[in-house]
C-alpha cells in the first residue's frame, strides 16, 4: 500500500511537468491529465470510488505544496483560488481536480443508484458541483495570464460537464448543444496540435459522439436510431451512454 501510494506521489510529479508555464502565459494539458490519471487511477476497471480516492489525495498535495491549506483539523477555512493569485498553474489543477472529485464520486453513485435509486438526487447534486468547478476554471483561464489553449481546453471541459448535467436530467436539446460545443472545440484543437494530442482530443469527439445522436434522437430525429444501433454494435458509447444504448 505504502508502494502504491509512492508510485502515486512520483506520478503526480511527472504529471505536473505538464502544468509548466508555456509561451504565452500559463498552461495546463486538461484533458491529457485528466484522461492519464483516470486511466492509471481506477478508471480502467470502472471502478471511481478509487479514482475519488486519489483525486482527494493529489488535492491534499497541491494544497499542501502551494500552502493554499483549509484551516487545520480545528477549524475549517474556506479559501477560494482568484485570479489574483493566479501564479502558477498548479492552482488551476487544484480547482481541476475538485470537479474530477466531484465528477467521479456521480459516477459512482450512478452505478449504485441501480440498486438504490434514492441515490439518484445525490448523484444529480455532485455533478452539478462538478460543472460548477469546471466554470470556475474556466472563468479563471480567461486572465490574460493563460494561454490560449487551456483557455479552449477549459471551454470544452466545461461543455462536456455541463452536458453530462443536462443529460442526466433528460434535457435534450441543452444537453446536445453543450455537447456539440465540446465537440467543436475539440475538433479545432486536433486540426492544430501535433499527432499524439491530436489522438487524444479526436478520441475525446468519439466518446461524446453516442450521446450527442442519443438526444437527438430523443428530440426527435428518426435517423438517429440507425447511427446509435451501429454504435451499439461497434461498442461505442460508455459510461452514462452504456445502459440507454442497450
Amino acid at each position: 500500500m505504502a508502494a502504491d501510494k509512492q508510485n502515486e506521489a512520483k506520478l503526480s510529479l511527472m504529471d505536473e511537468n505538464k502544468e509548466n508555464i508555456q509561451e504565452g502565459g500559463l498552461g495546463l494539458e486538461i484533458l491529457q491529465i485528466i484522461k492519464e490519471s483516470q486511466q492509471q487511477h481506477g478508471l480502467r476497471h470502472g471502478d471511481y470510488q478509487r479514482y475519488r480516492g486519489y483525486c482527494s489525495r493529489r488535492l491534499r498535495r497541491l494544497r499542501k505544496t502551494l500552502g493554499f491549506k483549509m484551516g487545520n483539523r480545528h477549524k475549517f477555512v474556506g479559501k477560494k483560488v482568484t485570479v489574483e493569485i493566479l501564479s502558477d498553474s498548479r492552482y488551476l489543477l487544484l480547482v481541476l481536480m475538485e470537479a474530477e472529485r466531484a465528477w467521479s464520486y456521480a459516477m459512482q453513485l450512478k452505478q449504485e443508484a441501480n440498486t438504490e435509486p434514492r441515490k439518484k438526487f445525490h448523484l444529480l447534486a455532485r455533478l452539478r458541483k462538478a460543472a460548477k468547478h469546471s466554470e470556475k476554471l474556466e472563468k479563471l483561464c480567461e486572465s490574460p495570464r493563460v494561454d490560449a489553449k487551456t483557455k479552449l481546453e477549459a471551454q470544452a471541459y466545461t461543455a462536456y460537464l455541463t452536458g453530462m448535467v443536462h443529460f442526466e436530467l433528460q434535457e435534450w436539446k441543452l444537453a446536445m448543444e453543450a455537447f456539440n460545443k465540446c465537440k467543436t472545440i475539440y475538433e479545432k484543437l486536433a486540426s492544430a496540435f501535433i499527432e499524439e494530442l491530436a489522438v487524444l482530443y479526436r478520441q475525446r469527439v468519439d466518446e461524446i459522439s453516442p450521446n450527442i445522436r442519443y438526444c437527438a434522437y430523443n428530440i426527435g430525429d428518426q435517423n438517429a436510431i440507425n447511427d446509435l444501433m451501429q454504435m451499439r454494435l461497434t461498442g461505442g458509447g460508455g459510461g452514462m451512454m452504456a445502459e440507454k444504448l442497450e
